[in-house]
């Protein structure tokens, strides 16, 4: 049977429950934000918090954020892809934690539409 689609308003319940480790930060983004949820803004802790856990050797961790992740991206209403795409696949590489290594540990999802954004030029530039 197929998961119900990931949703902007089931996006939190899903992530914290796929990945319990992330209540503390939902629980920042919620209080900084004063309680209200900004998907991108939360996409892109979550990076930072992945590939945190990636890089201090939480890998266990780092992987669950990742599957999710991948899950989500692949099973999403456009709100929530999107953010995932730009927040968390485009948004990569900005800090030195998030290493070609972290990258290569990408479920092959995440990894293709990383591909994607790579190639990716404007048709007045092919």
């Amino acid at each position: 049977m197929n998961e119900p689609q990931v949703t902007e308003s089931n996006f939190v319940d899903r992530l914290i429950a796929a990945v319990p480790d992330l209540v503390p930060v939902v629980n920042e983004h919620l209080a900084d934000s004063e309680g209200e949820l900004l998907l991108h803004l939360l996409v892109a802790d979550v990076l930072r918090f992945s590939s945190g856990a990636f890089d201090s050797g939480d890998r266990a961790t780092a992987s669950k954020v990742l599957t999710f992740m991948s899950a989500a991206f692949e099973n999403a209403d456009g709100n929530v892809s999107n953010a995932i795409a730009v927040s968390f696949v485009e948004l990569v590489g900005a800090l030195p934690n998030e290493t070609p290594e972290f990258i290569a540990s990408w479920p092959r999802p995440l990894l293709d539409e990383r591909d994607r954004q790579l190639i990716w030029r404007p048709t007045e530039l092919r």
